[in-house]
This record gives structure tokens, C-alpha cells and sequence, in this order.
């Protein structure tokens, strides 16, 4: 009996040793902090991953993660600087970087995703409220990236007080209602066609002026050219002149050169399926009359 007695005190020695030490000790995981509270009160916050003690049965064990979430902030409108309206679609990424200060000042994940949603609408109200619709809806890709880091840095100055880092709020896209999307778009579209148009009159007006300037340049150098083929002519002429000046000093010479005239002459003249009509005094008459005499 007493051996009974004794086994049992030992193994409830044993259990209640076992269940001091469990209560008495934990592990913090990677990537998450642990912080105690004692009556409510935090005493103590842990962050290096690893076995840690507390107190048993007066010490509690709260755990936060310290990994960066991702909150997608509701659908918002807002006011452009020209009074437009537009919907913003964006999402948050954050982390907490002081659990204490995140404990006392905020104390849960829901109350913090709250705050931000309010900061981050707050921030692109005030941002895009200085801002033009046709800036915001043409805006590029290194634009775009400028108004998010400005707006991500006044939003994690804005949260800074509660232990947490913001290390981006990015901008999806920019919407505009449905309201008035189909007329912005048709002023769009109108806009754009009056650029066309207005480019397409400038080119057209330069190439009115490229083809006046060629169209003078061509008549230069055509008029130069004519006056060369004109000056090259009367050279011609004048060396042909002189050329047949000797013949016309020969009365023989000169004769058989009218005799050569008088036969080409004929020649051209009597080409194809023609009469030739001859009144008694021309060359070409007395020319068949000394043919036809010297047959006889």
C-alpha cells in the first residue's frame, strides 16, 4: 500500500512537473513575433526565432506575424483638380515593425487594415485633388511610379505612430464612373481627331511649299536649259552660215547646191500616196521640165 502511495505522489510529481515546464516555456517561429502580457499588460517582446520562458500560469503568449500583407483598399472615388470624377483601385503593403508600440496603440490586424484604408483614401483624395482628369488618364509609366512613391511615402509617415512600415501603395488603375465614361471617351476620341486634322494641315501646307519650291526650281532650269539649246542653236546656224558662205561665192557651187535643195525637197514632198500640184514659175517645175527635156 505505502509502495502504491508512493509510485502515485511520484507520477503525479512527475506530470506536474512536466506540465510546469510546457507552461513555463515557448518557441517563436520564424517570421512572427511573440509578446507577453501579464494581467493584461505587455512586459516583455520577442523577436530573434528560438525557445524563450515566462512565467507559467501568469504569463501569456500573444504572437504577431512579421511577414509584409497585402491589403487591397476598398474602391474609392475621388475629384480631380478640374472637379472630374474618377474611381481608384490600389492596394497597401505592410508589415509591423514595433509590436509594442502596434499592441498599445492599435491591438489587431482588422483595426489596422481600417486605419489604413482611411490614411490611403485620405492621401490619393489630397494627391489626385491636384491633379488634371487628361494628366491622370494619359499619365506614363515612370508618372505613374513618381505618384506612387509620393504617395506611399506620406501614407507610411501618417501610420509611422503606430509601429508599422508601409513599403509601397501602389495605384492599379485609375476608373472613370460609368456615368460619364462613354462621354469622356467620345471627348477623347474628338480631341485626338482634331490633332489629326491639325497635323495633317501642317503637312499639307509644307508639302504645298517643298512642291512651289521645286515647282520654281524646275522652271529655272528649264528656262536655263532653253536658252542654252537656244544659244547652241545660233551657234549652229551661224557656223552653218558660214560653212555655205564659200558655195554662194561659186555660181556653179551654188547652183548645184539649189539643184540638191530642189531634189530633196521633191523627195519629201513626193512621199507617200500624194499629187503634187506645181505652178509654171516654181523651182520644182522648171526641175521636171529639164528632166523631161533631157529624156527627149
Amino acid at each position: 500500500m505505502k509502495k502504491w502511495f508512493k509510485r502515485t505522489g511520484l507520477s503525479v510529481l512527475l506530470i506536474a512537473l512536466l506540465i510546469l515546464g510546457f507552461s513555463s516555456t515557448y518557441i517563436v517561429r520564424e517570421g512572427e513575433y511573440a509578446y507577453l502580457t501579464q494581467f493584461g499588460a505587455i512586459v516583455r517582446t520577442v523577436e530573434q526565432p528560438g525557445l524563450n520562458f515566462k512565467l507559467p500560469f501568469v504569463q501569456e503568449v500573444n504572437r504577431l506575424t512579421r511577414k509584409v500583407m497585402v491589403y487591397d483598399i476598398n474602391y474609392s472615388e475621388v475629384l480631380t483638380a478640374d472637379k472630374k470624377a474618377m474611381v481608384v483601385d490600389s492596394y497597401a503593403l505592410w508589415r509591423i515593425s514595433d509590436p509594442k508600440t502596434f499592441i498599445r496603440t492599435v491591438g489587431s490586424l482588422n483595426e489596422m487594415q481600417k486605419r489604413i484604408d482611411a490614411s490611403v483614401f485620405s492621401v490619393i483624395k489630397n494627391v489626385t485633388g491636384n491633379l488634371q482628369q487628361d494628366a491622370i488618364v494619359a499619365d506614363e509609366e515612370s508618372q505613374r511610379a513618381s505618384l506612387n512613391q509620393q504617395i506611399t511615402d506620406i501614407v507610411a509617415e501618417s501610420l509611422q505612430a503606430y509601429g508599422v512600415e508601409i513599403p509601397a501603395v501602389e495605384i492599379r488603375r485609375f476608373d472613370l464612373p460609368d456615368d460619364n465614361l462613354a462621354a469622356v471617351y467620345n471627348r477623347m476620341i474628338s480631341e485626338r481627331s482634331q490633332m489629326a486634322a491639325s497635323y495633317q494641315a501642317e503637312g499639307e501646307y509644307q508639302a504645298s511649299i517643298i512642291r512651289n519650291s521645286t515647282d520654281k526650281e524646275v522652271e529655272v532650269l528649264l528656262g536655263e536649259a532653253r536658252a542654252e539649246a537656244s544659244r547652241l542653236e545660233g551657234e549652229g546656224e551661224e557656223a552653218y552660215m558660214k560653212a555655205l558662205s564659200p558655195i554662194y561665192q561659186d555660181p556653179d557651187m551654188a547652183d548645184f547646191y539649189l539643184y540638191t535643195k530642189e531634189l530633196e525637197t521633191l523627195s519629201e514632198g513626193l512621199k507617200g500616196d500624194k499629187t503634187l500640184i506645181l505652178g509654171p514659175d516654181s523651182p520644182l517645175a522648171e526641175l521636171f521640165n529639164q528632166t523631161a527635156a533631157g529624156e527627149d
